[in-house]
């Protein structure tokens, strides 16, 4: 008998007894379904929690701010320092390879009017590239523009609930707002992000409670300095964040004359840090779950073992006499343990069905509860699943393999009369 005529063999049995099946299959079912299920649900949950680390804008992401030197005695220093500059950017630009962007960031607290309404809020100042830095998305209208920054355009990008509270429900794109006594022309609003409930809004409130414009416009006609508060710094991905932090302050600490009156907010490694820990977690779930499916895959190989023990005892005639004609004792075994694999991977393709269906209703189940979350069928616990139903069929089938190629031929046909 050869492997397809034993794989034919093993379906037959199968089919052949089939509540015995049925029982047989059950555990490994079960198991394999487990192992996709759960495997699935970490990955989609892990997924969820990427996509809004990457929402939040802050991977790879220094602030530099403006600081009063630490050492009082250095206080007197200041005054050989013009704290940050334009210029600070062009040198961190052609001396820092890794940078992927910079911004400066200038801001005021103050009075904006719209119409008969007023609130009280921060102005931001910025360039372009702010918004792409800080994953900014403008839902409504157009971002600023570099000619905006160039020629110290009066125009203006509404955060969403800066909006509401301006213009309600109404479109503000080409209204006019007030800040003390420049008026400024809506040409964008921004949209709100959406993130898992895990973590809730993530500080869209205070971004949507801004009002972005020119930096220059911001300097020119509201600060009246070109001092700047602050610069937004990212790095291309893949670079390594403490050499990029190390560069950054070696250009900045040698340009103010080594007066270390600026910090830098390393906020990149804090989200790689945040990053770490939900891969740490989401890898000591996987071993758990791992762990609990293994258990009902086990049971499932003890039940396989049983029926193909009582399978052994009722072929004794078909052993006795294949053996009599000349069968070898590897050609028994063969048969018996390709049936085992055969019965255990066909367990292991129903489980892959369950647990594909199983993670579609969890997603369902989400959607129901208005929640969004997409729970993809594991790669991984596929392969895991059908490579443990697979073991488990080489693993309990070795022994009744092995008792039947080792049968007596005389003793099995008699046996069996």
């Amino acid at each position: 008998m050869n492997v397809y005529e034993s794989i034919l063999s093993g379906l037959a049995s199968i089919w052949s007894h089939k509540l015995r099946s049925a029982l047989t299959l059950f555990g490994i079912v079960v198991g394999v379904a487990a192992v996709i299920s759960m495997f699935s649900f970490v990955d989609g949950i892990v997924g969820r929690i990427r996509e809004d680390f990457e929402k939040l804008g802050f991977d790879n992401t220094f602030f530099v701010s403006n600081m009063d030197p630490l050492n009082p005695d250095r206080r007197a220093e200041l005054k050989a320092s013009d704290g940050l500059t334009l210029g600070d950017i062009d040198a961190l630009r052609a001396e820092v390879p890794e940078i992927r962007g910079i911004t400066p960031v200038v801001s005021s607290y103050t009075v904006i009017r719209a119409g008969s309404e007023a609130r009280r809020g921060p102005i931001f100042g910025v360039t372009p590239d702010g918004f792409t830095l800080f994953e900014l998305d403008v839902g409504e209208g157009r971002s600023l523009s570099d000619i905006d920054v160039e020629e110290h355009s009066r125009v203006c990008v509404l955060g969403q609930l800066i909006k509401e509270d301006l213009f309600g429900d109404r479109s503000a794109i080409g209204e006019t707002v007030l800040v003390r006594d420049v008026s400024l022309e809506v040409v964008g609003v921004l949209r709100m992000k959406e993130f898992s409930p895990m973590f809730g809004n993530s500080g869209q409130e205070q971004e949507h409670r801004r009002i972005y414009a020119p930096y220059t416009t911001i300097s020119h006609y509201l600060a009246g300095t070109k001092r700047i508060d602050t610069f937004a710094v990212k790095l291309r991905k893949g670079a390594d964040i403490a050499s990029g932090y190390d560069r950054i302050f070696a250009v900045l600490y040698r340009r103010h004359r080594m007066i270390e009156d600026f910090q830098i907010e390393n906020v990149a490694e804090q989200i790689a840090q945040a990053r770490d820990q939900v891969d740490q977690i989401s890898s000591q779930w996987r071993a758990i779950l791992g762990s609990i499916a293994t258990v009902s895959l086990l049971v499932g190989g003890i039940g396989l073992l049983s029926v193909l023990i009582i399978s052994v005892n009722e072929r004794l005639r078909e052993i006795g006499i294949r053996k009599a004609v000349g069968a070898e004792d590897r050609a028994i075994f063969q048969q018996f343990l390709i049936e085992s694999v055969t019965i255990s991977v066909v367990g292991g393709l129903i489980g892959v069905a369950l647990g594909a269906g199983l993670c579609k209703l969890i997603t369902l189940g989400a959607a129901a509860a208005g929640q969004e979350m997409v729970i993809p069928v594991s790669g991984t616990g596929v392969l895991l699943g059908l490579g443990f139903a697979v073991a488990v069929g080489v693993l309990f089938g070795i022994y009744p393999a092995v008792r039947a190629s080792r049968l007596d031929p005389i003793e099995a046909i008699s046996r069996y009369a």
